[in-house]
């Protein structure tokens, strides 16, 4: 991951992490007419995919190697959320795998238990906003579940693909269409509260423009693999007879003849939310970043201004409700009715880290390991943001699963 980044001041974009939105943007021409063994009811549930900015193909899907060193953030089943889009994120440590997008054509079981191909495939490119990270790739992927009979299964052919749109790798992934679950109880010993070794972990936080478009599909996304102002900054000064100054070289001038690159960066590493069955709640995040130091720069020597890193992590207390919801128009397709509020009692250090102040339960299954939030958005322009949480264990922390 490029660690050269800005050291942006928009902690009011930072609050708290996670996202998604209903609608989608595919090619608007219509699926192609069943050729081969290509099966309907593999057609039928093609179309209730929904991706950004993806291209419907006719035909097979290009073959890619069964082998191969990429990682990706599912460890067997991909399950998909009612409405919004999940993200689908790969790991490609070798640089000659960078996954640029993806190659998507489903399968739906036949008579005889065979599995039968669409008709077509998708083209997905990856999340633009992650161009940030040289290791780490981002594809959205949600379904309409609107006429499907839920919970419903079938399988994906995932081709990725490079900046040539050649494939590098290709996988069978078994998909599962999750009921809508907003139950903050839910079953047995799993809702908001987990068992005592298991937390929720924050996986990535979204707002979608509206209209979608090609160029601006986002008005803010983050994870914790997304790097703020990764090209860093310039930042000018003056090298005064030989001096280097940050500063003018004499109360009159306002002349600044030279200049600094400063290798700044801002990223979110993580966010994780305990909750307790008395109503209380422990939250921490980790930001990591770099700050410019240019009075300590030579503005005279040239090349690279000095800058510090700090590793911060913030530790929060505090109580939640759980309270019915009336939704905004545009969410109320949804059928969602509760909101989790979050309210922050304390915080170590002092003033650290940011806010969250919870959000609507859109989904809250444990079975899929998946918690749900929708920050509505209080300026009444429909920019609401979607928070992702995945449910995790302490002893096993990891994200990355073979890509098999």
């Amino acid at each position: 991951m490029k660690h050269v980044a800005k050291s942006l001041k928009f902690a009011c974009l930072v609050i708290v992490c996670s996202g998604v939105i209903s609608c989608h943007k595919v090619d608007t021409a219509e699926p192609p007419l069943n050729t081969g063994n290509s099966s309907p009811a593999a057609d039928s549930l093609s179309n209730h995919l929904q991706f950004i900015n993806a291209k419907k193909i006719q035909g097979a899907i290009p073959a890619g190697t069964q082998a191969s060193s990429l990682k990706i953030s599912f460890e067997d089943t991909l399950y998909l959320t009612a409405r919004v889009k999940m993200p689908v994120k790969f790991l490609h440590k070798d640089t000659t795998q960078n996954v640029a997008g993806i190659y998507v054509q489903v399968q739906a079981a036949v008579i005889g238990g065979t599995f039968n191909n669409a008709s077509y495939y998708y083209d997905v490119p990856e999340v633009a906003e992650m161009d940030s990270s040289d290791t780490v790739s981002v594809i959205m992927i949600g379904i309409d579940p609107a006429g499907l009979q839920l919970p419903v299964s079938f399988n994906v052919v995932i081709t990725p693909y490079n900046s040539s749109g050649q494939p590098i790798a290709q996988a069978t992934k078994p998909v599962k269409v999750a009921e809508h679950k907003t139950d903050p109880h839910g079953s047995g010993a799993c809702g908001l509260v987990l068992p005592d070794d298991e937390y929720w972990d924050w996986v990535c936080s979204y707002i979608l423009a509206d209209p979608i478009t090609q160029e601006h599909p986002f008005y803010f996304y983050n994870d914790r693999d997304k790097v703020f102002g990764a090209s860093g900054q310039i930042i000018r000064g003056n090298c005064c007879n030989g001096i280097s100054v940050y500063g003018f070289c004499s109360p009159l001038d306002t002349t600044l003849n030279a200049s600094l690159h400063f290798a700044t960066y801002y990223r979110i590493m993580s966010e994780t939310l305990t909750f307790h069955e008395d109503g209380t709640f422990f939250r921490q995040t980790f930001e990591d970043g770099a700050n410019p130091l240019p009075a300590a720069s030579d503005f005279c020597a040239g090349g690279e201004g000095v800058i510090s890193y700090a590793l911060r992590h913030t530790t929060y207390n505090g109580n939640y409700t759980v309270t019915p919801v009336t939704l905004p128009p545009d969410l109320q397709p949804y059928d969602d009715s509760l909101r989790l509020t979050l309210q922050t009692i304390s915080s170590s250090p002092q003033g650290g880290g940011y806010g969250n102040g919870g959000g609507i339960i859109h989904q809250l299954d444990c079975n899929i390991g998946a918690l749900v939030l929708i920050q509505v958005d209080l300026e009444g322009f429909g920019q609401h943001m979607y928070k992702f949480y995945e449910r995790r264990k302490f002893s096993e922390p990891g994200s990355w699963y073979p890509f098999l």
